[in-house]
C-alpha cells in the first residue's frame, strides 16, 4: 500500500459542503484501513483546517500555511 494518499484540492476546497466532507471522510477511512497517511491540499483558511483536523488527516498544505516556493529559494539557485 502507498505511504501517503493526497486528496486533491478540488475536494478539499469544497469540504464545507456535507457531500464533499463525507467523501473526504471515506477517503481518510480507506487510507487508514490500508495503513496510509493522508495529505490534504488546498488548505486555504482556518475553517478548512479545522475540518481537516476534525477528520484526523495527518498532513495539510496550501496558502493558509505558505505560497508555493521555488526550490532555488531554499537552496540558493539550484
Amino acid at each position: 500500500s502507498p505511504d501517503f494518499i493526497k486528496i486533491d484540492g478540488s475536494l478539499i476546497k469544497n469540504i464545507k459542503d456535507k457531500n464533499f466532507y463525507n467523501t473526504i471522510r471515506a477517503i481518510k477511512n480507506f487510507a487508514q484501513n490500508i495503513g496510509s497517511e493522508v495529505i490534504a491540499e488546498f488548505v486555504e483558511d482556518e475553517e478548512i483546517l479545522k475540518l481537516i483536523k476534525e477528520l484526523n488527516i495527518e498532513y495539510s498544505q496550501g496558502y493558509y500555511f505558505s505560497a508555493p516556493k521555488l526550490i532555488k529559494e531554499f537552496y540558493g539557485g539550484i
